[in-house]
């Protein structure tokens, strides 16, 4: 009887016991029902470290996870239920290889920069059948380093060149913003307008890009189109294309057509003029001397240029005309002083000139495409058969008007501009007459200039041409002959010439086209 009672006891509280775990089961399972939803954004690790990790969005209806992070899918029994609302996933288009985003998503570009074809720099080729895309001979190659190397150049894409419209080659890194549920929508899409689409993108000058090369999928893609791969840091800068000629002489009857035809600028410059008209800087060396006065210079020849030449000259497409040459003083410190005068007048820019040395000591300065240049004018001639001294008697000082010398001082300058962080630009009026090699001076100062920061060096004064070339990264162009210079008929190669037309990008030498030119009596044209 004992026992029954016992066991009647035991199975009751066996009963109890089940239906109270039972019942606290059952209310465990209702209160996890009633768990709240954690909205997640799933994003990419590369833009997760720039713009989300350290930071706090508290207010926000959802919460970022790195897209590496596996520990955010593990669910507490009590915890809210994670849900992917949305990812935010990075990508690099290149439009000829890849396909855009076709699925309801919203991209928010971060970053680009440019592929560029590139080909071998030698200037012996430039122009020959080795130098068209169509030659066995010519070899395309790439980098990846964010510029052109040393002694090659890029080639435009089917016209078009890195930052112009329509370009095919463009690289764009993006932030592409897919959302799968409705009501997060609205707030995120408010946080990527202020963080991934602002105006203002100095703070991502240095995103991505210093580790993101290019993966072997996409050089197996575009090496077969000849293709550079750039990689640099930011939003890649469009090409600003530099161009300069040889010496220009506009008396002898060229000055009358100019100034007194209604078609003197294309009887003129004629063939030369879409060349000239396409840059954003083009440079030449004006040999004479703006001024009505009529005490020259004791010299062998003296040139003077009607002052209204100037602004014709401008609408040629010069941008900078240098006058650190041999014939600036051709009548004296009074015709030079008229020259800066009417310079001043008509806004054109020039350097290496002043009415004391303080004054031709300054670069002219220009900033195009975010891209900033330097350029400054020289003098390095020798002294004339006449006996002109053009360092003794036409070089500035503290209480003369006159034009910079090449000397130790003009090096630091370049140093100084350069580590300020400009493209410098050095024109040098220097070499010998009629010689179609540089002599040793030449080469030594223009190498030196390049070693000092000289991104390139503008050559004038032999009056034929003379080589270019590659020095580490930079050009030389020793001389560039008579560009437009009437009475040179009949002596060797004084009529020949060149257009030298770069295209600079990043801060350095991307393109480098040769125009060859042809001296006419008034006029100049393509060869």
């Amino acid at each position: 009887m004992l026992n029954k009672v016992l066991d009647s006891k035991k199975k009751k509280i066996v009963f109890y016991i089940s239906l109270s775990l039972a019942v606290l089961i059952l209310a465990l399972l209702c209160a996890r029902s009633f768990r709240r939803v954690q909205y997640q954004v799933r994003v990419a690790s590369v833009i997760y470290d720039k713009y989300i990790s350290g930071k706090s969005f508290a207010k926000l209806p959802f919460t970022f996870v790195r897209e590496s992070d596996t520990s955010s899918t593990k669910v507490h029994f009590f915890g809210r239920i994670p849900v992917t609302a949305a990812t935010i996933t990075y990508e690099k288009n290149i439009p000829l290889v890849t396909e855009p985003c076709r699925v309801d998503c919203t991209v928010y570009p971060l970053s680009s920069s440019y592929i560029l074809p590139t080909v071998d720099a030698d200037f012996s080729k430039m122009g020959t059948k080795d130098d068209s895309v169509f030659s066995p001979k010519l070899s395309v190659g790439f980098s990846t380093d964010g510029t052109v190397k040393s002694n090659t150049r890029a080639l435009p894409v089917d016209g078009v060149y890195a930052g112009q419209e329509g370009y095919a080659l463009n690289v764009t890194r993006s932030a592409v913003c897919t959302v799968y549920v409705e009501k997060i929508k609205a707030a995120l899409t408010s946080w990527c307008e202020s963080y991934l689409n602002n105006v203002n993108r100095a703070c991502r000058d240095e995103l991505l890009d210093k580790a993101d090369t290019v993966d072997e999928h996409t050089l197996q893609q575009t090496q077969g189109t000849g293709s550079s791969v750039q990689g640099t840091s930011g939003t890649t800068k469009g090409t600003v294309f530099v161009s300069s000629v040889g010496d220009i002489m506009v008396a002898r009857g060229t000055q009358d057509i100019l100034l007194n035809d209604k078609d003197g600028l294309k009887k003129v410059f004629t063939s030369t003029l879409p060349v000239l008209q396409n840059n954003d800087i083009a440079i030449g060396n004006l040999e004479g001397v703006v001024t009505s006065s009529s005490k020259n210079a004791i010299k062998t020849y003296t040139f003077k240029f009607n002052k209204k030449v100037l602004p014709v000259l401008q609408k040629a497409g010069f941008t900078y005309l240098m006058q650190t040459n041999n014939h600036s003083y051709d009548y004296g410190e009074e015709g030079f002083k008229d020259s800066l005068n009417a310079f001043k007048e008509y806004n054109v820019p020039s350097s290496g000139v002043g009415h004391n040395i303080e004054e031709a000591k300054k670069f002219y300065h220009t900033e195009i495409n975010g891209q900033k240049f330097a350029i400054i004018s020289c003098g390095a001639y020798p002294v004339e058969n006449s006996g002109f001294n053009g360092k003794k008697t036409a070089t500035a000082t503290q209480t003369r008007a006159g034009i910079l010398w090449l000397t130790d001082e003009v090096y630091d300058l370049v140093r100084k501009e350069k580590a300020d962080g400009n493209f410098v630009i050095v024109n040098v009026h220097g070499g010998e007459e009629y010689h179609f090699e540089p002599n040793k001076t030449q080469v030594s100062s223009y190498r030196k200039l390049c070693d000092s920061g000289a991104d390139v060096v503008f050559g004038s004064h032999p009056h034929v041409l003379q080589k270019n070339e590659w020095y580490k990264n930079s050009l030389i162009v020793y001389s560039q002959g008579n560009f437009l210079f009437n009475g040179m008929q009949g002596m060797n190669g004084a009529t020949e010439s060149e257009i030298v037309r770069l295209g600079v990008l990043n801060g350095r030498i991307a393109y480098c086209e040769v125009y060859p030119a042809k001296l006419g009596s008034t006029s100049v044209s393509l060869k």
